[in-house]
C-alpha cells in the first residue's frame, strides 16, 4: 500500500480517524443513505437478485426479504447453525426477513399488502411461477401501479427458453464466457466460482431499479424491468463478443472447421481453447506478456500493462527484446515469453514490486481469498466489513463496493434470522394483529423461523 495522495481522489490523504468507518456494522456516521425511506420486497432466493437487494439495503433501502417457510435455500449451504449457513449470511445482511407459504390460501392477501407496501418489488422466480403466485408485474400493477417491478428470469423474458430455469454454470456454458474463463481439470472445463455472472447480475439489476426509480419519479409511473443471468453473461463478455463480417467470417469458418476435426479426434478442452486464443481471440499476444500472471521466486505477482507506452515501460525494465505482438504463434515471440518467465523468477514478489512501482508499471500481489480480505488497500477502503450475528456471532464479508461524497454507504447489520420480521412487516403493510395471529395459526406465515 502506498501512502501517496491520489489525486483522483482529493480526500484519499486525509487520516483514517477521519474516514467514516464501517467496521463496526454500525450505520455510517454523517449523512444518510442515498435510498433512506426506499421500501424493497424481496422475492428472490440464491444469489443473483438478493445480491441486488444487498447492494440497495447498503445505500439505505429497507429491504424485506421473503423467503419460504423452510428458509431461502442458501439456508441449507455450510452450515453455522439450524436455518443459518455461510452462503446466506454473506449474501444477504442488512435485510429483514418474513416467511410466507406462496402456496396456502390466504398468500395471496399476504403479497397484495406487501405490494402495496413496497416501491420496489424484486422478483426472480421462474415465468411460469409468475402468474401461479400472482407475484408477476401483470397482477402487482394492478395493485400498485407505481411499483418498480424487477423481473428477473435465467435466460431472458423472450424466446424459445424463457420458460427455462437456471443456474451461473449453464449460462457460463450459452454464452461462451465459459470457454474464455473455465479452469479445466481431465480436459473438461471447470464451473467459475465466484459465480460471476449472479453477482454481477445483482450489480446490473440494481442499476435498472435506479434507472426505474428515476423514470418513476419524472412521470409517476412504476414498470417492469427485466434482468437475466443470460443477459449479464453477454454483457461480461463483451471484448469478446463482436464480428466483424470483413475481418472474422474467414478465420471463424476455418477454425470452427478444423475444431470439428479436433473434437472428432478427442483433443481436450485446453488444446481448443489455445488454439481459439492463438487464432481468433484478438490482443492475445499482449496477454501473454504484459496482463497476466508471473511466477517469481517466492510466489506469484500480477502485472498489467495494456497499452504502447507501458508496453515500452515494461522492455525498458526487463531488457527483453520488443516482439510483434499481433501473432502470439510465431517462434520469436514464445521465445520472449519464456524468458520473461524466466526473469521474473529471479527475484522476489517484493522485489518486483518495487522495481515495477518505479517504473510506473501497473502490477500488486496474488491474494488468496483469505488473504485479500486482509489487504491494506482492501482494508482502507472499508471493502470488507465486519458483523455480528445474534446466533452464530462475529463474522467478516464483503463491503459495499462504492462510496459516496455526501450520503452514506454501507453494510448495517448481519443477515437476518429466518421470519424474525414477519409481524413488523406485515403491521406496516397494514395488516392487523388478529389477521396476523389467523395466519399464522393457518401457516401461511411463519414467525421466528
Amino acid at each position: 500500500m502506498t501512502d501517496r495522495p491520489d489525486p483522483d481522489r482529493p480526500d484519499s490523504d486525509r487520516p483514517d480517524s477521519d474516514r467514516p468507518d464501517q467496521h463496526d456494522a454500525e450505520p455510517p456516521a454523517g449523512p444518510g443513505g442515498i435510498l433512506d425511506g426506499l421500501k424493497v420486497l424481496e422475492l428472490s432466493q440464491n444469489a443473483a437478485i438478493p445480491h441486488c437487494g444487498r447492494l440497495l439495503a447498503g445505500l439505505g433501502a429497507d429491504v424485506v426479504k421473503v423467503e419460504p417457510p423452510g428458509g431461502d435455500a442458501m439456508r441449507g449451504l455450510a452450515s453455522l447453525g439450524p436455518n443459518e449457513a455461510r452462503a446466506y449470511a454473506v449474501i444477504n445482511p442488512g435485510k429483514r426477513s418474513i416467511a410466507i407459504d406462496l402456496n396456502a390460501t390466504g398468500a395471496n392477501e399476504v403479497v397484495d399488502a406487501l405490494f402495496r407496501w413496497a416501491d420496489v418489488a424484486l422478483v426472480a422466480f421462474k415465468r411460469s411461477d409468475l402468474a401461479r403466485y400472482n407475484i408477476g408485474w401483470d397482477h402487482a400493477r394492478t395493485v400498485n401501479p407505481t411499483l418498480v417491478h424487477l423481473t428477473h428470469t435465467a435466460l431472458g423474458p423472450h424466446g424459445p427458453d424463457a420458460d427455462q430455469g437456471g443456474y451461473d454454470v449453464l449460462v457460463q456454458g450459452r454464452s461462451g464466457v465459459g470457454f474464455i474463463m473455465n479452469r479445466s481439470r481431465n480436459g473438461v472445463p471447470l464451473p467459475t466460482r465466484p459465480a460471476i455472472h449472479d453477482f454481477a447480475t445483482g450489480i446490473a439489476a440494481a442499476f435498472a431499479v435506479m434507472a426505474g426509480l428515476l423514470h418513476r419519479d419524472r412521470t409517476g409511473e412504476g414498470q417492469r424491468v427485466d434482468a437475466s443471468l443470460l443477459g449479464t453473461a453477454m454483457s461480461l463478455g463483451l471484448a469478446n463478443m463482436a464480428f466483424f463480417p470483413t475481418l472474422d467470417a474467414e478465420p471463424i469458418a476455418e477454425f470452427a472447421a478444423d475444431l470439428a476435426v479436433l473434437r472428432e479426434a478427442g483433443v481436450d478442452f485446453d488444446q481448443q481453447r489455445e488454439m481459439y486464443e492463438d487464432r481468433i481471440q484478438a490482443g492475445q499476444g499482449a496477454f501473454r506478456l504484459y496482463f497476466r500472471h508471473y511466477k517469481t521466486a517466492d510466489g506469484l505477482l500480477s502485472v498489467a500493462g495494456l497499452s504502447r507506452g507501458l508496453w515500452l515501460k515494461f522492455h525498458n525494465i526487463t531488457k527483453l527484446p520488443v516482439p510483434d505482438v499481433s501473432d502470439p504463434s510465431t517462434a520469436e515471440f514464445q521465445a520472449i515469453v519464456e524468458q520473461a518467465e524466466a526473469l521474473f523468477l529471479q527475484k522476489t514478489t517484493a522485489e518486483w514490486t518495487t522495481i515495477l512501482e518505479a517504473a510506473g508499471y501497473p502490477c500488486g500481489p496474488y491474494n488468496l481469498p483469505y488473504e485479500a480480505m486482509a489487504d491494506p488497500q482492501v482494508l482502507a477502503n472499508d471493502y470488507v466489513v465486519e458483523l455480528d450475528h445474534p446466533v452464530f456471532g462475529p463474522y467478516t464479508t464483503a463491503g459495499m463496493p462504492v462510496s459516496f461524497e455526501k450520503a452514506a454507504s454501507g453494510i448495517r447489520g448481519p443477515s437476518p434470522v429466518l421470519g424474525a420480521d414477519t409481524r413488523d412487516v406485515l403491521v406496516e403493510a397494514g395488516l392487523s394483529d388478529r389477521r396476523i395471529d389467523e395466519l399464522a395459526a393457518a401457516a401461511v406465515i411463519i414467525e421466528d423461523g
